[in-house]
């Protein structure tokens, strides 16, 4: 039996059920928090790399990232892939959405690196996502037992209308705000002595209208809440249904945050996971509703026709890298796959293992004990979380201590090959990546005449703020630097030039735009029949015709950013090691053995 309290310093945050009706998990709090505060440890970041185009078309079932991912421009990975998603494991895929209390926020000011291993040398590089550091931090004071509400924007609730109904959006509370004041000038106007339960009867009534529509359902839930309201507005006065006792998350949570990461000591890992706190054997190291993916050929990835740009469907080059992160058994199609918490950090060992996996309690929410003895194909028909699995510890654990799991024999086998097979990719030696490049502003960097002699990787590509369109004609001349330039797109350019600047120690640059042509003679990369960066700017328009001069003067080192080509970075290396890890042979479903 699992041991569900927290031993010594209190929870920081809770997976529970939300304040929201029929909307499953949320997390919440169990500190007070301030404006800018940290809610969790960062999260990892996963690309999901063209999906829709390997498999998507094939699938006879919903796959549940979909609901659980970030669009690729929002984590700056849109450089780097054509199409696809970034799934955030941890904190970022579990908040819930409240535009009454919206409280926090993803900044998308992510790392990028792989904790000194180097692909010349290093074949773990492949092994694991590069992107990290992804934090969630409140944008107001939450208070201990708050749940935590991150923006999904309007457009992800209008997509999903059929599905979820007239949830208020944040115009919504605006328009109530206005009601409410149409209300009360009525009501002052009409109660009288003679008449003292007038507003309350007119409440009442609009009350029991029930007219189901966006601004119906922001109304507030009582006559004294719409007392409230009126002073502190309609969104406002939702928050004490957002909040719970530390008491109740304590007996009905699983806390989140027993263990944090950190440095691996396993060679090869990369990051691990540490114990926040003492663990007692028995004890909850991590919660992990899970994703089902039915049928792993879903990760699947494909070759491509060189002349006529489709995917040639019987040449499976590979697998996506969120296969790594997901359990799977080797009689079965279903993967299984976690996306709360630091348990994605948590590394592999047969020899001292430290948890093991368990299934959630019977009871527990966001895990349908039922489902384990239907079949694969009742999987198919579920598009929802229904799924949830515990990390618990097997002997006590120290704090500071990596936790470690036992991904199993057939994982250590796949791994223990790719190890002997392995050899570094050509030109490897000389690779180093973009962000490399971008963490350190004072280097300064060379000109494309420079790079005749001291070329850059042929990984690495530059791109500066200017927004091209049409209507911008060509110019021999310079144009020159505006600070505005710093909000507008980037598009592929060379730099020309580097001189010092009016201001001291300032570097400023002459770079020129590069047009159709150079783009695709330099990036040609094929891909769904377009080329990529037909795709990145949004169509040829959006990229300086053949022959075009575009110049810009005076660029500053902020106007310039470098980038990895598409499909350059460690994650997608052509042979990468992909393995799922192993679920339990003891407590797999034997209704979901459907490759016996």
């Amino acid at each position: 039996m699992m041991v569900m309290e927290t031993i010594g310093d209190t929870c920081r945050l809770y997976l529970a059920e939300s304040t929201i009706p029929n909307a499953g998990l949320g997390i919440f709090t169990g500190i007070d928090l301030e404006e800018g505060d940290a809610v969790a440890e960062p999260d990892i970041i996963v690309p999901l790399a063209d999906q829709q185009w390997h498999t998507g078309e094939d699938l006879d079932f919903y796959l549940l990232w979909t609901d659980y991912s970030w669009t690729i421009s929002e984590v700056g990975m849109d450089s780097d892939m054509v199409d696809g998603a970034a799934l955030v494991l941890g904190t970022g895929g579990v908040p819930n959405c409240d535009f009454a209390q919206i409280n926090a926020q993803e900044e998308h000011d992510v790392d990028y690196d792989h904790v000194n291993l180097h692909r010349s040398r290093d074949p773990g590089t492949t092994g694991f996502t590069g992107w990290h550091n992804q934090k969630t931090v409140a944008t107001r004071r939450i208070d201990a037992g708050g749940e935590i509400f991150a923006d999904y924007g309007d457009l992800w609730f209008d997509a999903r209308l059929d599905i979820l109904g007239n949830i208020p959006l944040t115009s919504s509370y605006e328009d109530v705000d206005y009601f409410l004041k149409e209300f009360k000038l009525v009501s002052i106007s009409y109660q009288t002595s003679d008449n003292p339960t007038f507003t309350r009867d007119l409440w009442d009534v609009v009350m029991s209208l029930k007219y189901d529509s966006r601004g119906y359902n922001a109304l507030p839930l009582t006559f004294e809440d719409m007392q409230s309201a009126q002073t502190i507005g309609s969104a406002e006065s939702r928050k004490p249904y957002t909040i719970r006792s530390l008491e109740w998350l304590g007996e009905h949570g699983r806390c989140m945050d027993n263990i944090k990461p950190g440095l691996s000591t396993v060679e090869q890992a990369g990051r691990g996971a540490f114990a926040s706190r003492f663990i007692p054997d028995g004890g909850l190291v991590a919660p992990g509703p899970l994703l089902h993916v039915p049928d792993a050929a879903a990760l699947a990835m494909y070759e491509q026709d060189p002349e006529t740009g489709l995917r040639v469907p019987d040449e499976v080059t590979g697998e996506q890298l969120i296969l790594n992160y997901c359990f799977g058994h080797g009689e079965s199609t279903v993967l299984l796959c976690p996306y709360t918490s630091p348990s994605a950090y948590i590394n592999h060992s047969s020899e001292s293992p430290n948890v093991r996996v368990e299934w959630a309690d019977e009871g527990t929410l966001g895990h349908n004990a039922v489902w384990l003895d239907e079949s694969a194909d009742f999987l198919k028909r579920q598009s929802h979380v229904g799924l949830s699995v515990n990390f618990v510890a097997t002997r006590d654990i120290r704090p500071g201590e990596e936790v470690f799991l036992d991904y199993g024999a057939e994982w250590q086998q796949a791994w223990d090959d790719y190890v002997e097979q392995w050899i570094p990719p050509d030109g490897s030696d000389r690779h180093i990546n973009a962000y490399e490049l971008e963490k350190d502003r004072s280097l300064l960097l060379r000109t494309a005449t420079e790079q005749h002699s001291d070329p850059y990787p042929g990984n690495i590509v530059f791109y500066c703020h200017y927004d091209y369109s049409p209507e911008l004609v060509s110019n021999p001349e310079p144009w020159t630097w505006g600070e505005d330039q710093i909000w507008e797109d980037l598009t592929p350019c060379k730099i020309l030039d580097r001189y010092e600047g009016e201001e001291e120690n300032e570097i400023l640059y002459r770079v020129i735009m590069m047009d159709q042509t150079e783009i695709h003679a330099d990036l040609d990369i094929m891909h769904g029949g377009h080329r990529d960066l037909d795709i990145m700017h949004g169509g040829l328009a959006a990229i300086p015709p053949a022959g075009d001069v575009h110049i810009i003067e005076g660029v500053p080192r902020s106007g310039i950013k470098a980038r990895d080509k598409l499909y350059s970075k460690d994650e997608f290396l052509p042979g990468s090691f992909r393995h799922e890890m192993m679920f339990p042979d003891d407590i797999f479903p034997h209704a979901w053995r459907n490759l016996r």
